[in-house]
């Protein structure tokens, strides 16, 4: 009689542990899909269509297209990468190949930096610089996917160290980031005061001609202050972060995107566009926080401190300058400085004088390296957004840095505020608490 054989499996056979790694990640893209889909649906309401909403039409971003490009793209390849006999880096190599990913999108970043600061933006690339940059973008092909990975693994374990998950012990939403180029904003604002009327996301690939012709369209038909200005992320799902700022401020823009999703289930981020004030509030307390995660993430990644000062506006990342830690000019005072003058033009009705006076600004900035293509009513109504940010005077951000300093965690912080489904219930909650 033959003996009984126990505890094989036939070749190739998959165990149940293994089916049970495997499942894990397809479960997530269920969940990716559901909360996908009510970020998504949160944006839907009666529309009709605005002068905005005319020029911007041909160059619309369409983030139903990129959700269904890019939503099962990551968790297929986090599925791939757990199958049985599958090759695996480990921690070190992953955020390894991550640094190096950052690394070329810096030296990008640069040779961008270059070109526009020499009034030479709209030149085609000399051939050996063609040759150059194509290098560069096939090796960034290749460790988007580990530069992805390793980012989404220290900002969860940076959430799970603050205790900021939810009743089941995981984070939620999962964090799922995607780098490459995030769509461009169209603001406008009356001429006569600096105020958000309305935006739209453009496609990241417009040149500065055609960036300028949507603004003079809008100022020939309706008289309105536009900018069309590149942004430093999305919070779609998953979200979309600018992947040529270096290491240190990407993790601190895909955190701030992340906390966009989170708030997105909480009183404070459902409320959202309900006022200007409610809009910056989003914003400066993502900035905030995100600025810390990023942070303990970046130290994690690296062992070392991140370097220079956290990033207080995710759509102005620094020019390089700043991120190498040599600050010769202080862009900060100066632009606060500029956005207070030209609202005192502005209040005494002083259009064509306080529009004259900021292009001086602007020139004034060029000459110290900070390349501002157009520096207009509707750069402060998107920027001031940023309440810590150069382009904001709003008081919310001192009152938000001094609720933090006051907080005993960062969890306690942003659970404090993410309650208030309106900005007059903050400021009741802040004089009630002494603030």
């Amino acid at each position: 009689m033959p003996a009984k054989v126990t505890g094989c499996r036939p070749a190739g056979s998959i165990s149940r542990r293994q089916i049970h790694r495997l499942w894990r990640p397809l479960r997530r893209v269920l969940l990716a899909v559901f909360i996908a889909g009510l970020l998504l649906l949160a944006g839907g309401g009666d529309y009709r269509p605005t002068a905005v909403d005319l020029a911007a039409a041909p160059y619309r971003y369409n983030i139903l297209a990129w959700e269904l490009n890019h939503l099962p793209g990551g968790w297929l390849r986090r599925l791939a990468a757990r199958w049985p006999g599958r090759a695996t880096l480990t921690r070190s190599e992953i955020n390894a190949q991550a640094r190096e990913f950052f690394a070329l999108g810096q030296e990008l970043r640069r040779w961008e930096q270059r070109r526009q600061l020499a009034g030479v933006a709209v030149r085609p690339p000399a051939i050996q610089e063609l040759a150059s940059l194509a290098r560069i973008d096939a090796r960034r092909r290749e460790l988007r996917p580990a530069a992805e990975i390793a980012v989404e693994q220290a900002i969860s374990q940076a959430l799970t160290d603050q205790g900021i998950v939810s009743s089941w012990g995981g984070v939620f939403p999962p964090v799922d980031v995607v780098f490459g180029g995030p769509p461009h904003l169209l603001m406008v604002s009356p001429r006569d005061r600096i105020y958000a009327q309305q935006s739209a996301l453009l496609r990241p690939d417009l040149n500065d001609t055609i960036k300028a012709e949507i603004e003079a369209e809008l100022l020939r038909s309706d008289n309105l202050a536009a900018l069309v200005e590149g942004t430093g992320g999305l919070s779609v799902y998953p979200s979309l972060a600018l992947d040529t700022v270096g290491l240190r401020y990407a993790l601190e823009i895909a955190a701030h995107e992340w906390l966009h999703q989170w708030l997105f289930f909480r009183p404070l981020g459902r409320n959202f566009r309900a006022s200007p004030e409610m809009l910056t509030l989003n914003e400066t307390i993502a900035s905030i926080a995100g600025a810390e995660l990023g942070q303990q993430a970046y130290a994690a990644m690296t062992g070392t401190p991140p370097p220079g000062p956290p990033l207080s506006d995710p759509a102005a990342p620094p020019p390089e300058s700043e991120t190498a830690g040599r600050r010769v000019f202080d862009f900060t005072a100066e632009m606060r400085q500029t956005r207070r003058r030209a609202e005192e033009l502005l209040a005494a009705g002083q259009i064509a004088a306080a529009e004259s006076y900021m292009e001086q600004r602007r020139q004034h900035f060029l000459s110290n390296g900070y390349y501002i293509r157009k520096l207009n009513q509707a750069y402060f109504a998107f920027h001031g957004s940023y309440a810590t940010g150069p382009g904001s005077v709003s008081p919310i951000g001192g009152q938000l840095q001094e609720l933090r300093r006051r907080s005993p965690s960062l969890k306690h912080f942003l659970e404090t505020v993410a309650q208030f489904g309106s900005y007059p219930e903050f400021l009741a909650y802040l004089e009630r608490d002494g603030g």
